[in-house]
């Protein structure tokens, strides 16, 4: 019987793979079609009126990028509401048969402002948000953009190369590099270019949240594509040592429902997850959003390596603020004996505080907008 079906399946499966795949693609051309009406709708009702163009939008369901996306709506709705708003997604925008970028040039105004997704997107590793950053640099170069918070990581220096002279030609870019790596990188690829350090945006919920949740389990969160160092066999082997301390709850930060239930309840779906942080005594994660959401919770955290600087170099953000609460491990035995320690620390308040969001976002990044955006419009 097993035989037969095997049989089966290699007698289907070039044919089935074929079909499955047209029917994917004609899904998304259908969504981006109906992204891209919105976008139309969007220039008609705003004519005349200041707006910005947020492109690049989270389309899928890792909930680090996902916070990334409801942080950045959440500070547009509260200090730019002066503005309009439109998002859409980079499918869109880089859909040659829709035009997308085409339109934008037609009707970008000095007052326009274009803001793109932050995340780990100036890279060369996959997707098509670095696309999307040179089609509009090169087609509208006198746009104001404000690239939020970019990991910077390239494989192959021709594409480096090309990244760095299609943004420099986008003089009234401000671009944000989320760790000193990025921010190093940056300056030397945009000489043209107003470039910052900047933490991730997730970083303005660490201190809103304050929980009374019993801690009692240990959470082993770790990546499951490229970026992974660790063997899953060695982090098996760790959770088997950690379980003679506490209870271990092994996930990650990818969520299995559909993109279109979290858009529809994002808040929720964030919430839920930093709360869920709240039930550990400690997180063990490569994940840089895991390191966050940990912290959000008031949990403290241990990282481990994952195979790009991301994760290891975005914890000096939180060196001489969350001391005590955010460790790097240099290998798996490290974090086993860092997690033992914060186990039996019963000193540990839990209560964090909103340092980030004072010092880096809220009305603090509304006043380097208008110091970067409006002098440069008022030139």
């Amino acid at each position: 019987m097993a035989k037969k079906k095997s049989l089966l399946h290699r007698l289907v499966a070039p044919i089935g793979h074929p079909i499955k795949q047209y029917f994917v693609d004609r899904r998304a051309e259908v969504m981006q079609r109906k992204d891209f009406a919105q976008f139309v709708c969007f220039l008609q009702r705003t004519k005349g009126k200041k707006r910005i163009f947020y492109l690049g939008v989270t389309a899928h369901c890792n909930l680090g990028d996902l916070a990334q996306h409801y942080c950045i709506c959440r500070w547009l709705d509260k200090y730019c509401n002066d503005y309009e708003i439109g998002k859409s997604e980079s499918d869109t925008v880089v859909n040659p048969r829709l035009g997308f970028v085409e339109m934008l040039k037609r009707n970008y105004t000095p007052d326009d402002v274009i803001l793109f997704q932050s995340g780990y997107t100036t890279q060369d590793l996959g997707g098509n948000h670095e696309l999307m950053h040179r089609l509009i640099a090169d087609n509208i170069p006198d746009a104001k953009v404000l690239m939020m918070p970019q990991t910077i990581f390239f494989k192959e220096e021709k594409n480096r190369a090309r990244t760095a002279q299609s943004y420099n030609g986008c003089r009234n870019m401000l671009f944000l590099a989320r760790d000193m790596i990025s921010y190093g990188q940056a300056k030397q690829m945009f000489p043209n270019l107003k470039v910052l350090a900047y933490p991730d945006i997730v970083t303005s919920l660490i201190g809103s949240f304050d929980y009374d949740n019993q801690r009692d389990k240990i959470f082993l969160c770790r990546r499951d594509d490229g970026e992974k160092f660790y063997p899953e066999t060695d982090l098996i082997k760790l959770r088997e040592q950690l379980q003679l301390i506490a209870p271990v709850v092994m996930g990650d930060t990818q969520s299995k429902a559909s993109i279109q239930n979290i858009r529809a309840n994002l808040q929720q779906y964030i919430e839920n997850e930093i709360e869920k942080y709240s039930t550990f005594k400690v997180t063990i994660t490569d994940r840089y959003h895991g390191t966050i959401f940990s912290l959000c919770a008031g949990t403290p955290v241990v990282i481990i390596k994952s195979n790009d600087h991301k994760v290891v170099t975005g914890a000096d953000w939180f060196k001489g603020v969350y001391d005590g609460y955010v460790y790097v491990a240099e290998d798996l035995d490290d974090a086993y004996h860092i997690a033992e320690e914060i186990c039996n620390d019963m000193s540990l308040s839990h209560k964090m505080s909103p340092y980030f969001e004072q010092n880096y976002y809220g009305q603090a990044l509304r006043k380097l907008f208008d110091q970067t955006f409006l002098a440069t419009h008022n030139s």
